[in-house]
């Protein structure tokens, strides 16, 4: 082998070494794209300060902040992927708005939306966005 060649394919095996981990260091952080993805994809909703951060707090202490965990949300930054592309972004999004008051407010757009608690089917369900379909407030009877 010669010298030229040696340090080529030094140089090259010293990057593939280098580069992935520092592409993990630069990435920023696994809550703080979370955020920035909520952020972009509900732009249209008025949510209330703080609401987002709450969350995101809670859904990575259920689902756990370990290294795998956050090597696929890296991965999902790098490769620039939305929520039609991702089921992971798409599950943070949908749980963030079961988690919120929006189906609770009938879905208006207009109105705040509040975070409530992370939505667990066990212990808090969602009451059925459509209920005012079947029951309208003139047919409820309050005691």
């Amino acid at each position: 082998m010669k010298r030229r060649s040696f340090l080529a394919l030094a140089g090259i095996g010293a990057g593939l070494c280098v580069i992935p981990p520092s592409l993990y260091f630069i990435a920023p952080g696994t809550k703080e794209y979370a955020l920035e993805q909520i952020r972009k994809e509900l732009y249209y909703l008025k949510i209330v300060p703080g609401s987002i951060e709450s969350y995101i707090d809670d859904y990575f202490k259920a689902t756990g902040n370990d290294m795998v965990s956050r090597l696929k949300w890296k991965t999902t930054f790098y490769l620039r992927l939305n929520y039609e592309h991702s089921d992971r972004l798409r599950d943070l999004i949908k749980y963030f708005l079961l988690s919120t008051d929006f189906f609770i407010n009938k879905t208006d757009e207009r109105r705040p939306v509040k975070y409530l608690g992370l939505y667990s089917p066990y212990h808090s369900p969602i009451p059925n966005p459509y209920s005012y379909l079947i029951y309208p407030a003139s047919e409820i009877k309050n005691p």
